[in-house]
């Protein structure tokens, strides 16, 4: 809807962990990015963008989350090191008393969730990136404490860069009615 609404912009999108967007940042190499929190950087200003809702995922078979993570091959399937949501399941189980289980990283979203669908591990994400697969009956959603389970997503740009107008039309664009 950005690029419809702004068709003069050229507009480039790139995914990656939030340790690979906030360096992309930092270098230059973006003007800004959605990143999840917090960030806290002196070369950086760091906007609220929206709140999400964590939840854990494992394969649709495990019923309850204390099943889900008392399994005794249990892994994580994760993106690579960087990703913050990595980070917090791996302290959202040391928590718990599970620690050091092996690790199944993958490059994508897809290959995530097709992993977890095949009982092959639990992963964390937000609620809105799994609404198809987890509806769909292909996974398990397994909701977290309020405390665990809701995560700040932040928009990130340099602090010595005046941001364009295009910049600032597109985090408006893209927090608009984001608030939850």
């Amino acid at each position: 809807s950005y690029v419809q609404a702004h068709p003069g912009v050229d507009f480039v999108l790139r995914t990656g962990t939030t340790a690979e967007m906030v360096e992309r940042v930092l270098d230059r190499g973006l003007e800004g990015a959605f990143v999840c929190g917090p960030v806290v950087h002196p070369q950086l200003v760091s906007t609220p963008a929206f709140t999400e809702e964590l939840a854990l995922l494992s394969a649709p078979t495990e019923r309850t989350l204390a099943t889900a993570l008392r399994r005794p091959d249990l892994r994580l399937v994760i993106l690579r090191a960087g990703c913050s949501y990595r980070q917090r399941l791996e302290e959202l189980l040391a928590r718990r008393g599970v620690v050091g289980l092996r690790r199944l990283e993958f490059g994508t979203l897809e290959a995530i969730l097709g992993a977890v669908a095949a009982g092959l591990g639990v992963t964390l994400m937000p609620r809105a990136l799994i609404g198809p697969t987890w509806r769909g009956g292909r996974v398990r959603a397994h909701r977290l404490p309020a405390s665990e389970a809701r995560v700040q997503t932040m928009f990130v740009r340099r602090r010595d860069m005046l941001p364009s107008s295009a910049l600032l039309a597109f985090q408006r664009h893209a927090t608009r009615g984001q608030a939850r």
